[in-house]
């Protein structure tokens, strides 16, 4: 036997379906909103200091080290970083023009400062974990740039440097686990 719905049943449906009709999408039905892309000068502004402050930092191991294991971290080092500023010179050029810092930054001068202080084996220590440092920070500003930069060539190469970057830390913790 077929039953009539009862009018009241029919109210509460109505009564119930406007009510959530009214009140909009909720917040679970809300499209979360996408990062914000960053910009490409911004992170080749940070790109170039970092690699100059690998450069100089490394030139200044190659200084004040008398551990061989230091000395070829550092020369290693040297030749990647320079390797790497070419090759972000010119893939940045082709992005567009954009200013190119020609010194590091003030962190990195204050790193730079506190190692040339320093000699021996302290010097050593505080270098390998300025580099652990470094890499960290290297490896978050190039991870972000990949997944949210806003030119597709550099996010690609920020993306093919990781690896270089992460064997890069561990050859300093390697290093670090030699010397001691």
């Amino acid at each position: 036997m077929l039953r009539r719905p009862n009018r009241f049943g029919i109210a509460c449906m109505l009564l119930l379906a406007t009510s959530a009709f009214a009140a909009g999408p909720t917040k679970a039905s809300k499209p979360a909103k996408p990062p914000k892309a960053v910009a490409s000068n911004q992170f080749v502004d940070a790109a170039v200091g970092r690699n100059l402050a690998g450069l100089e930092l490394s030139q200044l191991a190659l200084q004040r080290t008398t551990t061989p294991a230091i000395r070829r971290l550092a020369q290693q080092l040297v030749r990647e970083s320079a390797s790497s500023y070419e090759t972000l010179l010119e893939i940045a050029s082709e992005a567009g023009p954009t200013r190119m810092p020609d010194t590091i930054d003030l962190e990195q001068r204050g790193i730079k400062s506190r190692l040339s202080s320093l000699s021996g084996a302290a010097f050593d220590q505080a270098y390998l974990a300025a580099l652990k440092t470094i890499d960290d920070r290297d490896i978050a500003l190039y991870r972000t740039y990949a997944a949210h930069g806003d030119d597709d060539l550099l996010k690609s190469w920020a993306n093919d440097r990781l690896p270089a970057i992460r064997k890069r830390r561990q050859l300093a913790e390697t290093t670090a686990l030699e010397i001691r």
